[in-house]
């Protein structure tokens, strides 16, 4: 863990953070004598236990570098077989033809007038904003390097490499854990990314089930908090013995195993040919962490789809679609009189909400949400889990996983 000294440090970037947001440590010195930064891994180590600092700059961004490291490291298990129910039964995409098209033009230039200007570029320094003045001069080769890139499954080198950067969530921010890692691309990246999530969004309605609405066209979040607004006002008002299971899923973007995404895909019917599109986006990649103003050693990336790419929300949908099918299967649900068909669940990426009424479908939960981490390598964080009783007798008769009460 890492301890400020008397000169102010500041984790993060300036740009990487909300306005009037930065987290000066010096400015928190006089709330604790102990400021934790950060951890050497993704769980909680023995120095973040005991309290262990550390104090310099290099030593803060080689600690940055192994947690990020320790995170972004593959854990595929051996117990892939016996997960294998999770690829069965799902809805297949019937337009692979529009999604593996060769790569035109028109695309990149329509995916570049989508970039915001002012953006931080990646680690060659070139903003969206360059790219657009200069487009009449270098758009055609850009096609041709990207379409190459294709052809051989591989990106350039400045493409494959991003520098991720921190941005603040709940919790103890002097912890590593506490931040959200944002990957900052390169345009030329961007753009390749852009094109391919602009042809997957016309199909992604087609595979993810009505009752998710993260990053599918057309839904939105204010459908899943009406319904769970409704169905606690009329399961209230009709006394009707249920309950909500919140299940926080943790660093879910960044411990979807690529192997498994890959198979994921297969499963839901993409061709052979747009799956390779999306896999040179992720072959041989590496990051290193701006942490106080200086950047980490490089490190490999072999799992976790990079928040900051255009895709990454669509593919974690598609990744987390084979728990909630299962889900949808095998939980009896919570029937509400006057509606047609039963409440099993409402998600909104890894935000999953649970409706049950019996012991049966809470166990039947804990038991797909591990077959699915087994698959997956996900880790359900029951600490950041809630459950609610819509009813004192169901809160009296379920007995609930993780300690939630």
């Amino acid at each position: 863990m890492v301890e400020e000294r008397e000169v102010g440090m500041v984790i993060g970037d300036e740009s990487s953070k909300p306005s009037g947001k930065r987290k000066n440590l010096t400015e928190e010195k006089n709330k604790s004598k102990a400021k934790k930064v950060v951890s050497s891994s993704s769980d909680e180590s023995e120095d973040e236990k005991n309290g262990t600092t550390v104090y310099e700059h290099d030593e803060i961004r080689r600690y940055a570098a192994a947690f990020y490291k320790g995170l972004y490291t593959s854990e595929v298990s051996a117990h892939t077989e016996s997960a294998q129910p999770f690829f069965e039964g799902l809805p297949q995409v019937q337009a692979n033809k529009v999604l593996e098209e060769v790569l035109s033009t028109e695309e990149l230039k329509e995916a570049l007038q989508s970039l915001k200007a002012g953006k931080a570029p990646g680690i060659d320094g070139l903003p969206a904003d360059f790219f657009k003045l200069f487009w009449p001069v270098i758009g055609e080769d850009l096609l041709e390097v990207l379409k190459d890139s294709l052809a051989t499954g591989c990106l350039p080198l400045s493409c494959r490499r991003a520098v991720v950067t921190l941005l603040p969530k709940k919790g103890d921010l002097q912890q590593l854990k506490n931040w959200r890692p944002v990957s900052l691309l390169c345009t030329d990246y961007k753009l390749l990314s852009k094109v391919l999530a602009t042809r997957l969004g016309r199909v992604l309605a087609e595979v993810i089930h009505v009752d998710q609405s993260y990053c599918v066209p057309g839904r939105l979040i204010t459908d899943n908090v009406m319904l769970i607004r409704d169905f606690l006002e009329v399961s209230g008002s009709l006394e009707i013995e249920t309950g909500l299971i919140s299940i926080d899923q943790e660093k879910a973007f960044d411990r979807v195993e690529h192997q498994y995404l890959w198979r994921t895909l297969q499963a839901f019917g993409f061709s052979p040919g747009f799956i390779a599109m999306i896999q040179v986006l992720y072959r041989d990649i590496e990051s290193m962490v701006k942490i106080n103003g200086g950047l980490s050693a490089l490190f490999k990336v072999q799992r976790g789809v990079r928040q900051g790419c255009s895709l990454s929300g669509m593919l974690y949908s598609l990744a987390i679609e084979h728990l909630l099918h299962n889900l949808r299967h095998k939980l009896a649900g919570v029937c509400v009189p006057g509606c047609s068909g039963l409440f099993k669940l409402s998600a909104y990426a890894d935000d999953v909400i649970i409706f049950v009424n019996n012991q049966k479908d809470v166990n039947t939960m804990k038991e797909m949400t591990q077959n699915f981490g087994l698959l997956s390598s996900a880790r359900v964080n029951w600490g950041k889990s809630e459950a609610l009783a819509v009813s004192k007798d169901i809160a009296r008769s379920v007995k609930l996983p993780g300690g939630l009460t």
